[in-house]
């Protein structure tokens, strides 16, 4: 079975910014949920292959420790009508495999469950690339190359062909002055026209 999940750009930054203000010397830890995508017979897609979309980022109410975070087994389960696609978690250096205790302690145990740790508590700004990101096997986690589950896509796709065109001459409101040049002008006609005769 293989595992993709799609991360918008700005949910990634977001991650990011919700680690950013915790005590330096403590772990973070966050969630992705989204949705599963269903790519049964597109060319190239393993018909055993499983796809997500994360679309939101959930911070659990969680014991955040210096070499550790503990989430109540409540907190976890806290994510209403999605799906729980990865755990992101921080490490307070550059070691981003996991120890025992993140073994124990992930979000889940299933095959295919996805873990991400995040180098320097995320004060750094990594890339996917600068984490460790680890998969859940029948025989228990293993670290894989980021890009092969992972994929970071564009928050925002932006097609026009121009983003801005010049308007020749004012379009007319429609309001009540729309008309009022050519009542001036008629007005002034008739006033001109009627002191002459």
């Amino acid at each position: 079975m293989t595992v993709e999940i799609r991360v918008p750009g700005a949910l990634w930054q977001s991650v990011l910014d919700l680690f950013a203000p915790h005590d330096p010397s403590v772990e973070r830890v966050a969630y992705l949920d989204g949705f599963r995508v269903d790519e049964t017979g597109y060319p190239g897609r393993s018909p055993d292959g499983r796809v997500y979309v994360a679309v939101t980022v959930v911070v659990p109410d969680a014991v955040l420790r210096p070499r550790n975070y503990l989430v109540p087994a409540e907190a976890v389960r806290a994510a209403g009508r999605m799906t729980r696609v990865a755990q992101v978690h921080s490490h307070g250096d550059d070691f981003v495999d996991h120890s025992p205790t993140d073994d124990e302690r992930a979000y889940s145990q299933r095959t295919g469950a996805v873990s991400v740790v995040v180098p320097f508590h995320g004060r750094t700004r990594p890339g996917l690339a600068e984490c460790g990101v680890h998969v859940r096997a029948e025989a228990g986690w293993r670290r894989v190359r980021p890009e092969s589950v992972i994929r970071i896509i564009p928050s925002i796709l932006d097609l026009r062909s121009t983003k801005w065109v010049p308007t020749p001459e004012a379009a007319p409101s429609g309001g009540i002055f729309s008309r009022f040049p050519a009542w001036t002008r008629t007005a002034w006609t008739r006033r001109v026209r009627s002191r002459s005769s």
